[in-house]
């Protein structure tokens, strides 16, 4: 009978909503990774911190992911794609002169939306301690920076100067992040026209650059 009882009282008393493991995609644990790296660094990348910050269960993980490797690999797919194909794009357009795209690949950086500086100094921090990501992030380098030298070259320069052109833009800027420099919006439209104008040399339109700025 006592078992009856608490079997009914059971059945009566309201269950907590407890959030159905599907209802988390594959998208919400890689975003959720890549707010962990960005945070915490790899080492913070853990399906137990993720779950917990999540208040779901670890079981939520698995119907994603067969491990955390596979994660963390998915992760780097997400970084390269988010942070490089807004520079393919602009790169690879066929309305455009090489003024405007390289005027639109500055507006990447400068306005920080399609291209995340946090996402990638966390990418870049997480590779000095596995040299798989190293060398992943060396080819998107080199990948980048060959974008830049295609504009430079479209602009007019010889393949070496374009080459050691599009380098000093990309390490200008990476090295920008690197140094965690912290300038407001304002002084950095204050001082981009003469960063334009050194970028971009004589052969460059650079008043036309800051007009599409």
């Amino acid at each position: 009978m006592e078992n009856g009882v608490n079997k009914i009282a059971a059945e009566r008393t309201p269950r907590k909503k407890q959030r159905i493991p599907e209802r988390l995609s594959q998208t919400d644990w890689i975003m959720a990774a890549r707010d962990a790296l960005i945070s915490g660094g790899v080492h913070a990348v853990k399906v137990d911190l993720i779950s917990s910050r999540l208040k779901i269960t670890r079981g939520s993980f698995y119907w994603h992911f067969k491990s955390r490797a596979e994660l963390l690999g998915a992760l780097l797919e997400l970084w390269e794609s988010q942070n490089t194909k807004p520079f393919e794009e602009v790169a690879q357009g066929a309305d455009m002169d090489a003024v405007q795209k390289f005027a639109d690949m500055v507006r990447l950086w400068l306005e920080e939306k399609d291209f995340d500086p946090a996402f990638d100094s966390a990418v870049r921090d997480w590779a000095r301690s596995d040299p798989s990501v190293a060398k992943r992030i060396a080819s998107i380098d080199t990948l980048r920076m060959s974008l830049l030298e295609k504009v430079f070259r479209e602009m007019g320069y010889e393949d070496k100067e374009a080459m050691v052109r599009a380098r000093v833009t990309y390490y200008h800027q990476i090295g920008y992040y690197a140094l965690d420099v912290h300038e407001s919006k304002k002084r950095r439209r204050e001082l981009l026209p003469y960063y334009i104008e050194i970028l971009m040399g004589s052969r460059g339109s650079s008043q036309k650059a800051l007009q599409l700025l």
